[in-house]
């Protein structure tokens, strides 16, 4: 069974809504480019632009180990804590006005699936 595709496929929708929510918030506050100067709208544009800054690599890590033939138990460990991170912070930023907690708790896990992600192929490469 490929693991991958079930986080990436999960993670596009959490985009797609990341990206509505954007839209819908410049027709509310009638901004075509820019945050217009509303710090929600702010919020919602690095909230979006934050995810796909990290998302990808961390999806180019997942495929390259699970390409490897690495345990899908460690597949699933790195997706499982990059969603949960990607949630957090999207829900950090797009539904609360300053939640820092889930928006630090949030970064840490993404950043660590990308470490683990980073480790199990820097340990692939080196046995190679």
């Amino acid at each position: 069974m490929v693991v991958t595709p079930l986080y990436a496929s999960i993670l596009a929708f959490v985009y797609v809504a990341l990206t509505y929510n954007v839209i819908r918030n410049r027709y509310r506050f009638k901004v075509s480019l820019g945050d217009g100067g509303h710090t929600k709208l702010n919020r919602l544009i690095r909230g979006h632009g934050n995810f796909s800054e990290y998302v990808p690599i961390s999806l180019l890590l997942m495929v390259i180990a699970e390409l490897a033939n690495t345990d899908k138990t460690i597949i699933h460990l790195i997706g499982v804590i990059l969603l949960s991170g990607r949630l957090l912070h999207g829900y950090a930023l797009a539904l609360t006005d300053s939640n820092m907690f889930a928006r630090r708790t949030g970064m840490i896990l993404t950043i660590a699936s990308i470490v683990m992600g980073a480790g199990t192929c820097l340990t692939i490469g080196l046995a190679a």
